[in-house]
């Protein structure tokens, strides 16, 4: 796992869409722009507030009007949280 700040290939994925979660997280975000994202090839957690919100990746596809698929902004949905220990 790595923090997107510090990974050539996260600035690629930089901009999301997360569905749901915290209401804070929840649409468009830019990662880079967030105080601490890991990730790894299933998933990626997000720190916020006093634990890591957990979002695995979805890969819709969406096809254009000739039939063919298009690449859209990656997806990804939350599918829990854990609480940093203290």
């Amino acid at each position: 796992m790595r923090r997107v700040a510090h990974d050539s290939s996260a600035t690629a994925m930089s901009s999301v869409q997360l569905d749901g979660g915290p209401i804070e997280l929840a649409g468009a975000v830019e990662l880079t722009e967030l105080d601490e994202v890991i990730f790894s090839e299933e998933k990626i957690k997000i720190r916020h507030g006093n634990g890591y919100e957990h979002y695995e990746f979805v890969r819709p596809q969406v096809l254009t009007p000739s039939g063919s698929e298009e690449s859209e902004r990656t997806t990804l949905r939350w599918v829990g949280r854990t609480k940093i220990a203290e």
